[in-house]
């Protein structure tokens, strides 16, 4: 199962009021969210706690784990409505207790990598989804400039040999980049600052959506 649309809303917040008002455009627009969740010792950041989340009650829901011990969370997450968790590979877990507790209850998995790690150490990670998720910024925080690499990335997996990869960008996606993550071969991307910064959210959204069809 996976997202409708190729771009999905993001959901980084730290407040109840906020979080509520991003999920409920993610239902409307595209039946679909991205919501990060972050410890404050994998990254800086610290989200809003998942003990407090709403029913998410939307198609398609993909949590990206900016966390030191993410195996913990994955019963929480699928009793809250998500989809799937997105681990990245620079945390601390056990790969075969990850795949094996997640098939347990039923969680698909992703698994994401930051922009300093050496695209190499994703290859072990193939066989156990073929869902990877590129960082375009260094995790953490919205709004950053995406980093030059980051399309040559898209590439460079979407050209490993017998692999039928889904990629998806997370981070500096707006409309100056998004056309050239799709030609080089991104599945989905994540938007956040893109949709919320400035201007009318659905307008915004609708003009990330338009740019990329037929690109795929």
């Amino acid at each position: 199962m996976k997202a409708r649309l190729p771009v999905i809303p993001g959901d980084l917040t730290t407040t109840q009021t906020e979080f509520v008002k991003r999920l409920n455009f993610a239902r409307d627009e595209a039946d679909a969210i991205h919501i990060d969740v972050a410890d404050g010792q994998f990254v800086a950041a610290q989200t809003f706690p998942i003990e407090e989340w709403p029913p998410l009650s939307i198609g398609y829901a993909e949590a990206h784990l900016m966390v030191r011990n993410p195996i913990p969370l994955l019963e929480k997450l699928k009793k809250i409505g998500v989809t799937r968790s997105i681990v990245h590979i620079e945390s601390f877990f056990d790969p075969e207790e990850l795949v094996n507790h997640a098939r347990e209850i039923d969680m698909l998995l992703g698994f994401a990598i930051n922009p300093d790690t050496d695209l190499d150490h994703l290859r072990s990670f193939f066989e156990l989804s073929n869902y990877i998720q590129v960082m375009g910024i260094q995790p953490g925080a919205t709004g950053q400039t995406m980093l030059g690499q980051t399309p040559a990335t898209v590439s460079y997996l979407r050209r490993v040999p017998h692999r039928r990869l889904t990629i998806t960008v997370d981070g500096g996606v707006h409309p100056q980049t998004i056309e050239n993550l799709f030609r080089v071969g991104a599945n989905y991307v994540v938007a956040s600052s893109a949709i919320y910064d400035e201007g009318d959210w659905k307008g915004n959204y609708q003009k990330l959506v338009s740019q990329v069809e037929g690109l795929q």
